[in-house]
């Protein structure tokens, strides 16, 4: 008997609150960015490293479903050490991430009303906008949301992308692009590489979103259906960055355009991509569509980051996870810390988000590890558990991860 394609929809949740993480920063600049400079050489090694995290995700899926728990509890339940690295990771997030994703957002905004306000004084402005938004709300509210707005835009961004197709090539231009071994080409990798498709934290989430859904809806978001759910968000992921990498590369690439180093300004180049492919009458969807996407990003990290952050305190100081009132302190903490880091340590948006985005980076080779370490554990049925091959896949993603972070601060450094 087939199913419902209604219900079936209806029942994906924490895949499309993944995709609302993913398809943000690292997709509309990052991605946009690699086609403008490199072309459509980099479709390589989008798709390498977005296939090397992949098994941290798979193993939030399996701890959760097996154990009713988020991996934060796997890795307290290893040693100190792992929660550590996860309290840096989140550390990273809640504050540097915030500020990158509300900044793209705010250039956004900049460009399609004419704000005469600076990137960061509108980004600060949405962030404390969206805060107050998701005080109001709960998770079920969140997820309707998100699932809504990433679907309209991934529908836009393909339809774009095919649009785009017969550009490349156009006007003798090239398609692909020698990438030489150089500072330059590995400092931006590294930073294209660090968010993409989002950062390891997204595994966490990933976890937690699962909790919650199978305690909303027991009966209908068994392992099976969880699995599907991640490849459905996980597989968008990687579809879209390459749609972007597509339309950086069919109407950017060797048109010797000058790098945006404004939030509007970038948010303005982004926008006419889409115009000079579909045309100037799409010029309102795409619009709301690519706001409503990275506010959706916004809303999506202000509402993880708080609820992730409790539960690790909880773990440490033994005490309940689900107080409202410290979801809050920590949503209060994570906005004013946001809001510092734009007004006052803001240095240039392109230079900020590379910084943000290979800084993806610095916690992601143990994240790795301690999912490993949290799906072999005890608490998870040996049915469950990987495989020769999964692991192998599991060992090889730490490895490269490892060598990631460490080019990350050797390029930092030196």
């Amino acid at each position: 008997m087939r199913s419902d394609p209604v219900s079936w929809f209806a029942r994906l949740g924490p895949g499309m609150m993944l995709a609302a993480i993913a398809i943000g920063v690292s997709h509309l600049v990052q991605s946009t960015r690699a086609g403008a400079d490199y072309g459509f050489s980099f479709a390589l090694i989008i798709t390498l490293i977005v296939v090397l995290k992949y098994p941290a995700f798979r193993f939030a899926v399996d701890y959760a479903s097996a154990t009713g728990e988020s991996l934060v509890k796997g890795f307290a339940a290893h040693n100190r050490l792992a929660l550590a690295w996860l309290a840096v990771a989140f550390f990273l997030d809640m504050f540097v991430a915030t500020a990158a994703v509300a900044l793209v957002t705010a250039g956004l905004f900049i460009s399609v009303f004419d704000l005469p306000f600076s990137g960061p004084q509108v980004a600060a402005m949405l962030t404390v906008l969206t805060a107050a938004l998701l005080l109001n709300g709960r998770y079920m509210k969140a997820e309707r949301i998100v699932r809504m707005l990433v679907v309209l835009f991934c529908a836009l961004s393909v339809l774009a992308m095919l649009l785009a197709l017969p550009l490349l090539g156009s006007d003798q231009r090239e398609v692909f692009a020698a990438i030489t071994p150089d500072r330059a080409s590995a400092a931006f990798i590294i930073a294209a590489a660090g968010w993409m498709p989002m950062p390891m934290t997204g595994a966490v989430f990933h976890s937690m979103w699962i909790c919650e859904k199978r305690r909303a809806a027991p009966a209908q978001f068994d392992h099976r259906q969880a699995l599907l759910d991640l490849k459905v968000g996980y597989g968008l992921t990687l579809a879209i960055a390459l749609c972007f990498l597509v339309l950086g590369t069919a109407v950017l690439f060797q048109t010797e355009r000058v790098v945006p180093q404004t939030a509007g300004a970038f948010a303005t180049e982004l926008l006419s991509i889409f115009t000079t492919v579909i045309g100037d009458w799409s010029y309102p969807v795409i619009a709301t569509a690519a706001i409503a996407v990275m506010w959706s990003t916004l809303l999506t990290l202000l509402d993880a980051l708080p609820r992730v952050s409790n539960q690790l305190v909880s773990l440490i100081a033994g005490s309940k996870a689900d107080a409202r009132s410290r979801y809050s302190a920590f949503l209060l903490i994570q906005v004013a810390g946001v809001i510092f880091l734009l007004l006052f340590l803001m240095r240039g948006f392109t230079t900020y988000i590379d910084f943000a985005t290979g800084a993806g980076f610095v916690a992601a080779p143990a994240l790795a590890y301690y999912s490993y370490r949290a799906v072999t554990s005890s608490a998870v049925p040996a049915a469950m558990r990987p495989g020769k091959a999964l692991t192998a896949w599991s060992w090889t993603s730490v490895a490269v991860l490892a060598i990631c972070a460490l080019a990350f601060f050797a390029l930092r450094l030196f």
